[in-house]
Order: structure tokens, then C-alpha cells, then sequence
């Protein structure tokens, strides 16, 4: 191995709560500061924090000192960097690993500006991530024990002549420098990488001459090489970053014209539309049935496919679509779902009236229609409309989407992955599930909200009455309802948005002798409904064309028109007389329609003596049962056998009810109602989904009230050292306790219940448990979280 090799030396990954002291700076924002701090501020500036990170009101704290101590503790730190942007994060990041919150010095490192820096560490203030005397403790957990991929600062104070050149420069060198591999491997992180026993590297010995690199030894023996903080910084000549830290660029993107983009649009609208009146004809024939694990199951789902003549994917789209809309609805017994009492209205309705309910439903939907037909967590295939098709935030996920749309330049294209890094960007710890952004964006283009990736303009509608600022927004009283006069506003506005770009109505059909005919345009709604009702679509676009069937021919008739009325109203949308062979076509089906009968019976009655049946059929108060006999002795009825009995009981006979057999049935306890023929709008998914309540301005300063009592109450009583019992604040002692290595006093419970007290020095807090060390009784020891009665400091 030559001497500039890196040789057997393997970089290791970051690691965890027991590596090395990281050399920061700041050591002094623990809780006590914190909680001074928080003090110092006036009400409204601690109610704008409680605001800004809602995980800190639940439960209420007693004092500042407990809220300084959640705030401190690294998983309310991670709640709060979930909201940041990837500038915000690197800021404050660059403030652990610096140790100062200069902007003028972090503005270089970051390659921003320095007005921009100064902004960024005014809002890591605000959200009590820096304070004054530093960064609180679970800021610095957040990053792990090498931020910006920086190794800890040297064991030894280095001079600027020791320090190495920029890696760039080393590289450039004319004379190869001994161990360049090793500092190319090192410099961006991460800093540690280890030598396997027997192995020697001639270039690592060389730079540990220089200063440029540490030994160390792990508990296997391994030899560990540390690149020092200074020597990090040097190599990348003080910048913390390799790229520079911008979203992805709007340039990139192709643009459209507004009238590609409305027409691409309008015909999505209006088919989505289209398959929606589709679905609810479909399932009003036969609803979608419930599984007992919840849910519509997969023959329905492919029964509705078929009919629809879409992808089992795109048919659970339009499903979850028609429910989230409050088209669909539970029926009586609560085992289908069916069209909703809300139907009739909705198709009396215009187009644009029709989509934009679609259209609000959803955007505001926690709907994930694309993860049908995947398996869950246990395993079991997700049925649509089922609960675990629910995803909390899917309705974020699409208004970011929208909102991001909105923000673009008119006609502005976009690509799933464009959308997705620009997402990232923004939100950088909120990690996009697989999949969802492409799937948002062609739910979008399957409504019409984009055209060829562009917003169209009723999209711009929908993203502009979108607000996802949560931070900027005031808190939110949950247990206020929603402004019915701002939804109907929103669903005005997009209705014309949509009705500006629809063009003009055609009422006329073009029918050829092959039995197609075509609607050049957008047909008119009276043009619609006789098309569908007597043909089938061929293709669509700028122009319709259809075909009449006899199956299409034969459905109009099975709604109740007869030969003569159907050729009529397609010779009224004719400019030319029909041809004869679409004539001979609806005659030919006219013959032979209906030679089979068929009725829908619920019920049988079974009449052994004529004189009882015709007492039966002629009795008043049984008209509502919908009697009819067919036959001497066998009368049928629409009503349930349960209503049938009970309402022959009441008119003094003395019915039994039978199996299918004829066999007399003595323990069974029909149902007595009807099955309801337009039940009320449910919604899908989980019922029981729990939602964050935000608080009101009211009740955050009553919080801020109490914790300012309790925090003067407890210094009132003689500023006793902190005795921590809730257990978010006893682990953020412990942690600042293991960071200063200081000293702190337990109290224990042990297995029978008695409490010990300790002064120990903490070696490590894992998961459920501290290794601890008595300086007392000179032993070491591991004691499980729960056990831990309170800690104080020294």
C-alpha cells in the first residue's frame, strides 16, 4: 500500500450518544437558563412559542422550569425542525457546529447572506432553539455527535500555520501528498474511520505526524482515526456545505399556453364528472358491500372497474372521490355503501357545480385512494373506503402540492420529481411517503385542477383559498366549526373559474351510417344525457365520438323509452335525416325488449284456501305490502317478510313463517323495516381519528398565567435546586447532567417500594434505562427510567 492510499482505513457511520465530547462551545443552555429566559419574555412572545410548537401545551406545564425542560428534550426539538425549512436547519445547525451565532461568520460557512442568516437565527430564537447562551440541548442531539459531517475539535489548541491548505489545493499539489485519500475520504464526513487489526496505513501515520489527524482505539480493538473539527473546516476551506442551499430551479420547467392547459382541463372535469354519475348508477343497481374487516371488497371493486371501463386503481380513485364528496352513504342496516340522499340534488346540478364539490372534497380529503391494493402493517391487502386508506396527512400533502402549484408562474409545467425536491426543500424533516407526490399530482390532472401539469385556473382558485402556514397563521380553536360563507365563496369562485374555461355547448350529433355519430365540441347536458343513456364511447377530445349497440340501444330502452321516442330525440340533435340502419337497429331491439319479465319480490305468500287470498288481496289496510297474486294461492309482496307478518297478525290472522323448503321456521326473528332507499352521507376511513386540538389565544395566556404563578412560587420557596418528577424533565437533566458531567441526586424506588437517595454522575441515557455511576459507594449501575423518583442538581 503506498503511502498516499487510504489504504484498509473504512469510514464508519455517525455515531451514537457515546462518542466523543463534539468541542462546542456552548455548554450553558440547560434547563435553569432556558427556563430564565423564558421568564424574561413577555406573555405574548411565550403564548407565540406554545403557538408555534403546539407538542409543549399538552399536558400543561406547571412552571417555566418543566416547559424549559420539555423544550430542551430532543423530541420536541425534532417537532419543531419538522416545520423549518432546509435554510432554517442548516442555520441552526451551523450553530452547533460552530459554536457561535455570528451571521457574519455563519453567512460564508453557508454561502448565504448574511441578512438572510440573521433572519433565520431571529426565528431559531423565537422557538427557543437558540438562546442567548446557546443552543439548548436537543438541538445538538438533533444533528448527532457530527454535525455538518465535522469531527470533534482537537485534542490540542491548533495554530493556523498547522492547519492544512484546502483539500482543493492539496489535490492541485505538483507532489503527492502522503495520505490524500484519507483526507478526501474524511473531509465531508463522516470524520471517523477505522484500521482493522494487522493493518497499517503509511499515509493515516503520517498525517497524525502533521497533527491533521487523531488516533484512538474502539472496544475492538480497532484503530480509529479522527479528523479534528479545525482540520475539517481547513480542508473545505470554512464552508460547511458542498451545494449551495437553494430550492430547485423554476427554469427548469416548460411552460404551456392558457388554452392548452383549459382544454386539457375542461375535458378532465367534465369525465371525472361523467365516471361519478357512472359510479353512483352503478352501485345504486348494487352497492358496494361492506367486509368484515371494514371496507368494500375486491369483487366490487372490479365489478365497478368494469363497469366504469377503468383500472381497478382509477376506479377506487373515483370511490373514494364520490364518499368524500358525501355521495355515497351507508344504507340502513349498515353493511353497503350506496348512493346518499345527497344524489338527486347533485345531479340536477350544472357541471361546474358538480366538480367544484368534487374538487373542494378533495383537496381537503385524508384519503389515500392509491394505496389500495397494497398491504398494511399486519399484512392484509387495504380495501378501498376502508380505514386504512386514511393517512393524517394526506390533506397537508395536498395542499402543499397546491399551494407550491399556486406560487408558480401561469402555465408553469411540473413533474413529480421537480415537486417532490422543492417539498424537501421546504420541509427537509418531514420525509414524503413513497409514491404520494406523483400520486396527488395525477389525482390532480385526473380532476382537471392541472392540464398537462400546469394549474389551470380553477386550480389557482382552489390553491389561493389554501392557507398551510401554520406558523404565520393564529392558533386555531378545533371545536369551532368551518365558515359556512368562506366554503361557499370558495365553491362559487370555482365554479366560474371552471364555467370561463368550458367552451360553448354543442347540440348537435352527426350520425353515420356505420352506426357512430359524432358531437363536434363539447356536447350540451340535454345532448349528454341521451347519448349516455343510448351509446357507447369510441373516443374523446376535441371531438365525442360514439356507437350505437344494440346493448346501448337496448339500455334506453330499459329506461323507459320506446322505439319511437328515442329515434325522435336523436332526429331533433340531427341536422340530417337518420340513416336507415340506425332505425332498423332500434326497431329490431324494440321487438325484442321485455320478452322476459322480470320483477324484484321480497317476500312469498303461500295461500292454501281461496276465500283467506282473496280476503287478502282486498283487505285496504294491506295496499302498502304491494300484494300481487300470480298464481291461485301464491301471492307476492315487495315489503319484508317481517313487515308481511306483522301486519297479517294485525288484521286478525295468524301467519307462520317457512324456509325455502316450505319447511315452518319457530326461532328466527326477522327484521321489521324497510331497507332505506337513500341513506344518509357518511364518511369513510377510521371514525375514531384523533386530531390535534389548537388552542385559542385565550386559553394559551391562562397557560402562560399558571406557569408564571408556578415559576414564582418555586423560587419563592428559597430557589432550591430543580427536583424533576415528570419524566421528560428528568431525562433532560440527565442528559445535561452526562453532557457537563456533573454531579446529581436521585431518588429511587426500589423493588419493595422503599426510596433510596444517590449522588451519582450519569455514563449514558439509553432507551428505558441509565448507566449511572455512585461516587459514593464507588460502584456502577443501571436503573430502569420508571424507577427514577426525582433528580435534582448539584
Amino acid at each position: 500500500m503506498g503511502a498516499g492510499d487510504a489504504g484498509p482505513i473504512r469510514a464508519e457511520e455517525p455515531l451514537g450518544s457515546g462518542a466523543r465530547n463534539s468541542g462546542r462551545a456552548f455548554t450553558g443552555a440547560g434547563v435553569e437558563q432556558l427556563a430564565a429566559h423564558l421568564m424574561a419574555l413577555p406573555d405574548r412572545d411565550v403564548a407565540a412559542l406554545l403557538a408555534a410548537r403546539p407538542d409543549l401545551v399538552s399536558p400543561p406545564s406547571a412552571s417555566f422550569t418543566a416547559l424549559a425542560a420539555r423544550a430542551c428534550a430532543r423530541p420536541s426539538v425534532e417537532a419543531a425542525l419538522r416545520d423549518l425549512d432546509a435554510v432554517t436547519i442548516a442555520v441552526a445547525e451551523a450553530v452547533v457546529a460552530l459554536g457561535h451565532t455570528n451571521a457574519d461568520a455563519l453567512a460564508p460557512a453557508l454561502e448565504l447572506a448574511v441578512e438572510d442568516v440573521a433572519a433565520r437565527l431571529v426565528v431559531l430564537a423565537r422557538l427557543a432553539l437558540v438562546i442567548d447562551v446557546g443552543p439548548v440541548p436537543g438541538l445538538a442531539d438533533a444533528f448527532g455527535p457530527y454535525p455538518f459531517g465535522l469531527g470533534p475539535a482537537a485534542a490540542e489548541p491548533l495554530a493556523s500555520e498547522q492547519l492544512p491548505p484546502a483539500l482543493t489545493a492539496l489535490e492541485q499539489a505538483p507532489a503527492p501528498i502522503a495520505g490524500i485519500k484519507v483526507l478526501q475520504a474524511l473531509a465531508w464526513g463522516p470524520p471517523v474511520g477505522t484500521l482493522d487489526p494487522g493493518h497499517r496505513s503509511a499515509g493515516a501515520v503520517e498525517l497524525v505526524r502533521r497533527g491533521w489527524l487523531e488516533r484512538d482505539a474502539d472496544a475492538a480493538g480497532r484503530t480509529r482515526f479522527i479528523l479534528p473539527r479545525e482540520i475539517g473546516l481547513a480542508l473545505r476551506a470554512g464552508r460547511l456545505v458542498r451545494q449551495p442551499l437553494v430550492p430547485p430551479d423554476v427554469d427548469d420547467l416548460k411552460t404551456l399556453t392558457a388554452d392548452a392547459i383549459a382544454a386539457e382541463a375542461v375535458n378532465h372535469a367534465d369525465e371525472v364528472v361523467r365516471l361519478t354519475r357512472e359510479l353512483l348508477a352503478e352501485w345504486g343497481r348494487e352497492g358496494g358491500r361492506i367486509l368484515r374487516t371494514g371496507g368494500v371488497g375486491v369483487r366490487a371493486l372490479d365489478r365497478t372497474a368494469a363497469a366504469l371501463d377503468l383500472e381497478r386503481s382509477a376506479a377506487a380513485t373515483i370511490i373514494e372521490l364520490a364518499a368524500g364528496a358525501e355521495l355515497l352513504g351507508l344504507d340502513e342496516a349498515g353493511t353497503a355503501w350506496v348512493p346518499a340522499d345527497t344524489v338527486p340534488a347533485w345531479l340536477d346540478c350544472e357541471l361546474p357545480e358538480q366538480w367544484a364539490a368534487l374538487a373542494v372534497a378533495w383537496a381537503g380529503s385524508a384519503r389515500t385512494p392509491w394505496l389500495v391494493g397494497t398491504r398494511g402493517d399486519d399484512g392484509a391487502l387495504r380495501p378501498v373506503l376502508g380505514t386504512d386508506v386514511e393517512a393524517a396527512w394526506a390533506a397537508g400533502l395536498r395542499h402543499r402540492i397546491l399551494v407550491l402549484l399556486g406560487s408558480l408562474p401561469q402555465g408553469t409545467t411540473v413533474n413529480a420529481d421537480w415537486v417532490h425536491a422543492r417539498l424537501t426543500f421546504a420541509l427537509p424533516r418531514r420525509p414524503l411517503p413513497e409514491g404520494a407526490v406523483a400520486a396527488v399530482l395525477a389525482e390532480a390532472e385526473l380532476l382537471g385542477i392541472t392540464g398537462g401539469g400546469a394549474l389551470s385556473r380553477a386550480g389557482h382558485v382552489l390553491a389561493a383559498s389554501l392557507n398551510v402556514d401554520a406558523e404565520s397563521a393564529p392558533p386555531v380553536d378545533a371545536t369551532a366549526g368551518a365558515d359556512p360563507d368562506l366554503d361557499g365563496r370558495v365553491l362559487l369562485a370555482l365554479e366560474q373559474a371552471l364555467a370561463a374555461d368550458l367552451p360553448a355547448p354543442v347540440d348537435m350529433l352527426l350520425v353515420q351510417s356505420d352506426l357512430t355519430a359524432i358531437v363536434p365540441g363539447r356536447p350540451a347536458p340535454a345532448l349528454v344525457a341521451v347519448l349516455e343513456r343510448s351509446s357507447v364511447v369510441e373516443s374523446r377530445g376535441g371531438a365525442l365520438t360514439v356507437r350505437f349497440t344494440p346493448q346501448s340501444v337496448r339500455r334506453a330502452l330499459d329506461g323507459g323509452w320506446s322505439a319511437s321516442e328515442l329515434l325522435r330525440v336523436l332526429s331533433g340533435f340531427s341536422p340530417a335525416p337518420l340513416p336507415g340502419a340506425l332505425k332498423v337497429l332500434v326497431e329490431d331491439a324494440a321487438r325484442r325488449h321485455g320478452a322476459v319479465r322480470v320483477r324484484e319480490v321480497t317476500s312469498v305468500l303461500r295461500v292454501a284456501d281461496p276465500a283467506v287470498a282473496a280476503g287478502i288481496l282486498a283487505d285496504a289496510a294491506l295496499v302498502d305490502l304491494g300484494l300481487d297474486e300470480v298464481a291461485p294461492g301464491v301471492i307476492l309482496s315487495t315489503a319484508p317478510a317481517g313487515v308481511v307478518l306483522r301486519e297479517l297478525r294485525a288484521g286478525g290472522l295468524a301467519p307462520v313463517l317457512e324456509n325455502e323448503r316450505g319447511r315452518v321456521l319457530v326461532s328466527a326473528h326477522p327484521g321489521t323495516g324497510r331497507r332505506a332507499p337513500s341513506p344518509a352521507p357518511a364518511h369513510p376511513g377510521n371514525e375514531y381519528t384523533v386530531r390535534r386540538r389548537r388552542p385559542g389565544r385565550r386559553e394559551l395566556g391562562a397557560l402562560v398565567a399558571r406557569m408564571r404563578a408556578g415559576e414564582e412560587m418555586r423560587r419563592a420557596s428559597g430557589d432550591a435546586p430543580t427536583a424533576a418528577i415528570d419524566p421528560v424533565h428528568v431525562l433532560a437533566l440527565l442528559r445535561q447532567a452526562q453532557a457537563s458531567r456533573g454531579r446529581v441526586r436521585l431518588r429511587l424506588a426500589g423493588p419493595d417500594g422503599a426510596v433510596q437517595e444517590r449522588t451519582v454522575r450519569v455514563m449514558a441515557v439509553e432507551p428505558g434505562r441509565v448507566r449511572l455511576a455512585d461516587s459514593v459507594r464507588e460502584t456502577e449501575l443501571t436503573v430502569a427510567v420508571h424507577r427514577i423518583v426525582s433528580v435534582e442538581g448539584p
